[in-house]
C-alpha cells in the first residue's frame, strides 16, 4: 500500500518550513491531485526515502556563501 504525503507532513519529517518542503517535493516526482491555478501535490513515502538517501550520501559539507566569490567590482562601461 502506497502512503502519500503532503507538504505539511514532509515539512514535519524533514524539519523545514512548508514552502521549502514544496520546493523539495518538486524534485521528488510529485503527483498533482487537482486544481488549475493552485495544484495540490503529493509525494509517495518511497519517493521521499529515495530523495533523502540521494541527498544525504556523500558527506559534503555546506559551503558558506559569505566567503566565496571575488571581491572585485566590475567596471562600468
Amino acid at each position: 500500500m502506497t502512503v502519500w504525503l503532503n507538504a505539511d507532513q514532509i515539512a514535519e519529517r524533514i524539519g523545514v518550513h512548508r514552502k521549502t518542503a514544496i520546493a523539495m517535493m518538486l524534485e521528488m516526482n510529485p503527483v498533482a491531485i487537482s486544481g488549475n491555478t493552485r495544484k495540490r501535490y503529493r509525494v509517495s513515502e518511497e519517493s521521499l526515502e529515495q530523495w533523502m538517501l540521494k541527498h544525504s550520501v556523500g558527506g559534503k559539507t555546506p559551503v558558506s556563501r559569505t566567503g566565496t566569490g571575488n571581491s572585485k567590482k566590475l567596471k562600468r562601461r
